[in-house]
């Protein structure tokens, strides 16, 4: 089930990237917070993760203060 929840994590940062492109930070900030849910439940499995969706959304955050 462990490709499933990648999947997930994948599906929830391009929907956040998406939140961010159109100025949907409110809806942006509700997709982060599962972002961090389902990395939190990940960590617990004890197997790294070949990518990490979370440290791309903070990396986009990053990005859009930059741009202000």
């Amino acid at each position: 089930m462990r490709a499933g929840s990648e999947k997930l994590r994948e599906n929830i940062l391009t929907l956040f990237n998406r939140a961010c492109r159109q100025g949907r930070l409110d809806v942006a900030e509700h997709l982060l917070r599962a972002l961090e849910v389902s990395s939190e439940k990940a960590d617990e499995d004890g197997r790294p993760s070949a990518r990490n969706p979370l440290a791309d959304a903070y990396f986009t955050i990053a990005r859009l203060r930059m741009k202000r």
